[in-house]
């Protein structure tokens, strides 16, 4: 759970406002850290031991006594006017500690009403039955305070301990001892893990175990949070149920576990690692599991010089003394929690030699680190590793088969939950919820819970000022620059506008610097060579921009990874022309992240170039300028400009170029002119739109792409899928209005005279959305000529084609394959395209569920259509009947038809008898493609009668996969001694064998063969099919590509293979 509510009293604030006469707590018996002793009597009540609310507190069981913490925060669970209980002062309190609170927070009955509504909502019905019964008798009784009373020596007891407590349990994370008497501080709970034998033994485990516990605690405490910052109970609850299983043990032989918490920038893996670590110190996790478990901070290591591993853990140890020789006797009962190891550079070689030998070897601290995770140093030993974004794949590489978790940190209801009750208003916060959906980006920001804090702190900034800037998706730029603007408007005068400029830049410099360097934590020095001064880091401590960090006295890094990249970002639009890493100028800085993000589209840099976009905006600088005080440089702009015309002039627009975050990130400065003047130099683009955000940026940017000349979108999930369960009227129905206009902006793109190609295969689109595709592709501006639209659900949507295929006289490819085409589908399609201004050419229609029927409409197609040139129906169940029916046209002299793609369309020897005739008679037919059909030697031979005649127009012949063998080829090659225009010929895939080669290269080496690709993949040939493939390598004229591909030819039959080749005169260009 996130650290302290900035602004509540502390445990301590309250033990000074009402100390018992030892200046101790009167509950716990905690001394305050500072502050005067006071002499006040301490609280009468009655004996802890048998006080009733006590006793049912001890009764929780550890995971019942958080969840009733977590209660203390909600406020509707709480007396009425009643504020939360701090986290800071619940998060380490036991059950005494708890008392102590309730009784400062709500005197008298109140606290058993308190403890009875917290109860009530964590469904303990016999607690809350026999807390009623004690509520009814405390009705008898005079209000007075419910603390405990305070026990003297002469009662047996150490002064200010309380019955049945240890002395000195802690009340809360606040109250955390001084280093100089870390024994106030005790676990909760009984002391069950296993330590080391004896006595003595087993009181070293137990200071072990306190120390590394007020160690945890001092981190959480040095860990801030905003004052109005939200805690969710239900996300403490996932995390306790997380560390449950988050060790389970593998099975009986299993080698031992390594676990890799994996997840964003703050979305809790520090924290979880933590909470494990202090339950166990406690004695709540892992009691018989771990006899130890060793807290080693990235942070901490990083300021090490060689030391042993030996040393490493004597760290922590009360006396410097850790007890080595215990935990080399049982190395698997040891649990190492490995956080931060990002922040040290990790090698990934060395060795340290015996595994488990050398643990007072003495070595970097990143040595010993890297040797722990490969499992080189106690193998035996169970990890738990946390890894965020830049670091994680360089430890999964070093990790032995690693158990990866992933943690995703705020659900989407804890998400809305946050906001509605950082808003107040519901219907406010509604209506926000709404708008920030709309962004993707934003919605996925907001899993870690600071950037969910800074997303809400910017809306409610938003919200505050002018009603017009709270339409429409907000952005991430406006949000942070917002957050920030308010945060300095209320900061003390040395951190505002005037004299502060030049530590601004320096914070910015910093900033850009640590993202180059992939680095996040900056030492004293790094800040001292940026010339930063204290007061003004100590203002930035105070806003929360920065964070101390916890592991590291003298070391900040900013308060998430996201402030980092707005700074960063920042430092490229302020005035100047010096680079964060002191020797490049910086527009070339710019220009190796603007070609490292979008044209090698590594997402390291995404965050920040959003925000650099973001801060193009004019408004935007403007409230930063008049904020920070420092000048936004005029030119910037001009730098992105000719990144962009040197695009275009070195063609880096590849396959591999991001233009859906290009798009974003010209969205985010909501510029036309600069959306416009970048997007002119962009000859084609590739969009994959997935959500709302998507659709509206790229609604917003293709209008702009005046010289787009193809454009490739797939539309999945539900963006413009049908809404029919909303009533009209409602804000889901306006969305959908919405949408279906930013689709109507994207669609206007075929309008521009430019586009030529448009591919919209894999999208989910609607009938609606099909029928505006088709008004843009009706209009007379349109010149598009290559339309795809493979795999588009509903198919029923593609009936609406028939406007664009009677209309368009330059459309002249048409793919519609993968669609299961129903008749319907199938007739309006057919229809149109006999009408007398279709211009089409090529349609694809393969994979489309056709049968024989469908035949007849393609049929007649084929005989009314005197340009279409090529037809491809593969992959269909056309069967015999569906080639007959096909055939007929074909003979016809006004069919143009010259490429047929009949492949895996279950055809026999049947078909081949109409295909012969066809290809007899059809003066334009010259590739045929038969794959994957079971035709046989019959069917080939019955197919030679037709390509033995000298006029036969065909070309190219694909008979691969058609159960051909010897016989077949015979055919073949004498068919060939008569054709003089057959020039591609594959029959790979089939039992030819050596003696089917023997035919066929006798034709082969005939002066009148025109062949010049012959396929011969997978055909069960020999090193005695290379001799007569030897000779016509040798006097072939014309054979330039050969396929052997998939054959046992043996060296001898290589070698005599290559003889030929090394011969001038061979013309082979290509073996396969």
């Amino acid at each position: 759970m996130p650290g302290a509510v900035v602004g509540d009293p502390t445990h301590d604030e309250v033990m000074r406002k009402r100390p018992d006469v030892q200046g101790r707590c009167s509950c716990c018996g905690c001394r305050p850290r500072s502050g005067p002793m006071a002499s006040a009597a301490g609280a009468a009540g009655r004996d802890g031991a048998r006080d009733p609310l006590l006793s049912q507190l001890r009764g929780l069981e550890a995971g019942q006594l958080e969840d009733f913490k977590l209660g203390l925060l909600c406020p509707e669970l709480l007396p009425e006017g009643a504020r939360s209980v701090p986290w800071a002062d619940l998060r380490a309190a036991g059950p005494a500690g708890l008392l102590c609170l309730l009784e400062e927070r709500f005197p008298g009955r109140r606290a058993w009403e308190a403890a009875l509504r917290v109860f009530e909502d964590l469904r303990l019905i016999p607690l809350c039955e026999r807390m009623r019964a004690e509520l009814a008798g405390l009705a008898l009784l005079p209000e007075r305070p419910l603390g405990l009373q305070t026990v003297g020596s002469g009662g047996g007891e150490q002064e200010g301990q309380v019955r049945g407590l240890p002395a000195g349990a802690a009340c809360s994370a606040s109250s955390a001892p001084s280093r100089g008497d870390p024994s106030l501080l005790r676990p909760r709970g009984r002391d069950t893990s296993p330590g080391p034998p004896g006595r003595r033994g087993q009181a070293h485990g137990r200071g072990y175990r306190q120390r590394l516990r007020t160690r945890i605690l001092a981190l959480w405490a040095r860990t801030p949070w905003p004052e109005d910052h939200i805690y969710l109970r239900q996300v403490a609850q996932r995390e306790h149920a997380e560390l449950r299983g988050l060790l389970r043990p593998r099975g009986a032989g299993a080698p031992p576990l390594s676990v890799l918490l994996e997840g964003a920038a703050g979305v809790g893996k520090t924290t979880l690692a933590t909470k494990l670590v202090l339950h166990w110190a406690e004695g709540v996790l892992f009691r018989g599991r771990f006899s130890y478990v060793f807290y080693l901070s990235g942070h901490r290591l990083a300021g090490l010089g060689n030391t042993s591993l030996a040393g490493l853990l004597a760290l922590d140890w009360p006396d410097s003394q850790a007890p080595v020789e215990e935990f080399r006797a049982h190395p698997e009962r040891l649990l190492f929690v490995i956080d931060g190891a990002e922040e040290l550079t990790l090698g990934s070689d060395g060795s340290a030699g015996r595994p488990g030998a050398d643990w007072y070897q003495e070595l970097p601290a990143a040595s010993i680190l890297v040797l722990l995770l490969k499992k080189e140093l106690v193998p035996e030993a169970t990890l738990l590793v946390t890894a965020g974004p830049p670091g994680g794949r360089a430890l999964r590489r070093l990790l032995l088969s690693p158990r990866r978790v992933s943690i995703p940190g705020f659900t989407e209801g804890d998400r809305r939950e946050y906001l509605r009750r950082f808003l107040g208003d519901p219907a406010v916060a509604e209506a926000a919820w709404r708008r920030v959906r709309e962004s993707e980006t934003l919605v996925g920001a907001c899993a870690a819970p600071l950037a969910c804090w800074a997303v809400c702190a910017g809306l409610r900034r938003e919200l505050a000022g002018s009603p017009a800037s709270a339409l429409g998706a907000p952005t991430p730029s406006s949000l942070y620059a917002r957050l920030f603007c308010s945060l300095l408007a209320g900061a003390e005068l040395g951190l505002r506008a005037g004299s502060a400029a030049g530590q601004w830049r320096a914070l910015c410099s910093l900033a850009a610097e640590g993202l180059w360097l992939a680095a996040f934590t900056f030492a004293g020095d790094a800040l001292e060579r940026r010339r930063l001064e204290a007061a003004f880091i100590d203002g930035l401590l105070r806003l929360q921009i920065l964070r101390r960090v916890s592991d590291c006295e003298r070391c900040v890094t900013f308060a998430h990874r996201s402030f980092q990249a707005f700074f960063g970002a920042l430092f490229y639009v302020l005035w100047g022309a010096r680079g964060s890493l002191g020797g490049v100028p910086r527009h070339q800085e710019m220009r190796r992240w603007l070609n490292d993000a979008f044209a090698a589209a590594n997402a390291y840099w995404r965050q920040m170039v959003r925000f650099f976009f973001g801060l193009l905006g004019t408004e935007l600088a403007r409230q930063l300028e008049d904020a920070l005080g420092c000048r936004m440089s005029p030119g910037v702009a001009h730098v992105v400009l000719d990144w962009a015309e040197e695009l275009e002039r070195c063609g880096a627009v590849s396959a591999h170029f991001d233009f859906l975050w290009l798009f974003q990130c010209l969205h985010e400065a909501q510029d036309e002119d600069l959306a416009r003047r970048v997007l002119s130099h962009l000859p084609e683009a590739d969009l994959d739109i997935q959500g709302c955000e998507h659709l509206r940026v790229s609604s917003f940017c293709l209008q702009h792409c005046q010289k787009l000349r193809k454009l490739r979108l797939s539309v999945s999930g539900q963006v413009l899928e049908e809404k029919w369960t909303s009533d009209v009227g409602t804000p889901e129905m306006s969305v959908a209005d919405f949408q279906m206009h930013q689709w109507e902006d994207i669609c206007s793109v075929v309008c521009s005279g430019n586009l030529r190609e448009l591919d919209l295969s894999n999208s989910k689109l609607s009938t609606a959305s099909v029928m505006r595709l088709c008004l843009k592709l009706g209009d007379p501006r349109c010149r598009l000529q290559k339309l795809t639209l493979k795999s588009v659900s509903p198919v029923e949507a593609l009936r609406e084609l028939g406007i664009v295929l009677g209309g368009n006289q330059h459309l002249t490819h048409l793919d519609l394959s993968s669609n299961s085409l129903d008749a319907a589908v199938c007739t309006g399609v057919f229809r149109m395209l006999r009408h007398s201004a279709c211009s089409l050419k090529y349609l694809w229609l393969e994979k489309g569920n056709l049968s024989a029927a469908a035949c007849e409409g393609l049929a007649s197609l084929l005989a009314s259509t005197p340009r279409l040139t090529r037809l491809c129906l593969g992959l269909n169940p056309l069967g015999d009947e569906g080639a007959r029916l096909l055939c007929g046209p074909l003979t016809r002299p006004e069919c143009v038809l010259q490429r047929l793609e009949l492949w895996c369309c279950q055809l026999g020897v049947p078909s081949c008898r109409h295909l012969s005739d066809a290809l007899l008679r059809s003066r334009s037919l010259t590739h045929l493609n038969l794959r994957r059909n079971n035709l046989g030697d019959g069917g080939v031979k019955l197919l030679c009668v037709a390509l033995g005649h000298a006029d036969c127009a065909l070309q190219s012949l694909n008979l691969s996969h058609c159960s051909l063998t010897v016989a077949g080829c015979w055919a073949l090659a004498h068919a060939l001694k008569c054709n003089g225009r057959l020039k591609i010929l594959d029959v790979g895939n089939n039992a030819v064998q050596d003696g089917g080669v023997k035919e066929l290269c006798g034709v082969l080496r005939s002066p009148r063969c025109v062949l010049q690709t012959l396929g011969l993949e997978k055909c069960s040939l020999t090193a005695a099919s290379c001799r007569p493939l030897s000779a016509v390598l040798g006097s072939s004229k014309s054979l330039e590509n050969l396929n052997l591909l998939g054959n046992d030819l043996g060296p001898d039959g290589v070698n005599r293979l290559w003889t030929p080749l090394r011969k001038s005169t061979c013309k082979l260009r290509k073996l396969g």
